[in-house]
């Protein structure tokens, strides 16, 4: 789960989510970031889970001991932070507990494989940090959820960040670029698009979390130049959390391409 921004609903989809996921077996739990610190140093209170016996979590031995839920240490990783040391565990009894991020992505790839190759979890569930889809890329076969908070006044500008999103998203996937098609390594910024070949016919990214161009200029680009992925991510569906704006407001506004995304609003089926 990743978004535009705080306080978009990644959570409270992924405690929604659960459920669901734990009819194929037990669910690991992860989380990219350090919303733990910001509770320990009692500046916001973070963001909690609720586990159930078979679940697994990324947290630490601090966070471990002060959960209502009860942990049976799986795997304890090298180092110690100001958040004490970050372990995979298993509940043996349900209750809450705060998620606690790795401190790199490839950190967390590994316990991601870790629980993999042990067979602890049928699914994998990551609470992503906000406004970063690369994190997306980094974490190698994943599917993501897309979480945006709309209201009125920004209405307009996620609309047209979704749109950019789901263009994205929908982009060819080939593992070897088209004949004619001129491969680029690395990330696609506003500098490397100026820098292209002129008449170039069809472009191909490792993935599209590489592209960092602004929504209106990667449109340009869209339609004039074919471009393909190399490697490609599946994208679940879009979770908007309406604040003073209805459902057909923001179909209209950012087009069917993103309606037909648009998944069901836990905070609607909780009302």
């Amino acid at each position: 789960m990743t978004g535009l921004e705080k306080g978009s609903g990644k959570t409270t989809f992924l405690n929604a989510l659960l459920p669901v996921a734990r009819k194929a077996g037990p669910v690991a739990l992860f989380s990219i970031g350090v919303d733990g610190g910001l509770k320990a140093r009692g500046a916001a209170p973070a963001a909690q889970v609720r586990v159930e016996a078979g679940d697994v979590v990324l947290t630490t031995d601090l966070f471990a001991r002060a959960s209502s839920a009860r942990l049976e240490l799986l795997e304890a990783f090298p180092g110690r932070s100001v958040l004490g040391r970050l372990v995979l565990g298993r509940a043996v009894r349900g209750g809450e507990v705060t998620l606690v991020g790795a401190e790199s992505l490839a950190a967390l790839s590994e316990a991601i494989d870790l629980v993999r190759r042990e067979g602890w979890a049928a699914s994998s569930l990551v609470d992503g940090a906000a406004s970063r889809v690369t994190q997306v890329g980094a974490l190698g076969d994943a599917s993501f959820v897309f979480t945006a908070r709309v209201d009125r006044g920004n209405l307009s500008r996620v609309s047209e960040r979704l749109r950019a999103l789901v263009a994205l998203a929908n982009l060819p996937v080939s593992p070897e670029p088209p004949a004619g098609a001129l491969r680029l390594e690395g990330p696609l910024t506003e500098s490397v698009r100026d820098g292209l070949p002129p008449g170039l016919a069809a472009l191909s990214l490792d993935d599209f979390t590489k592209s960092f161009l602004p929504p209106a200029a990667l449109h340009r680009l869209l339609d004039s130049v074919a471009c393909s992925v190399r490697r490609g991510f599946r994208l679940l569906g879009i979770v908007a959390a309406l604040r003073d704006v209805t459902r057909g407001e923001l179909e209209a506004a950012a087009g069917p391409a993103v309606s037909a995304r648009l998944l069901t609003n836990p905070y609607e089926v909780a009302a």
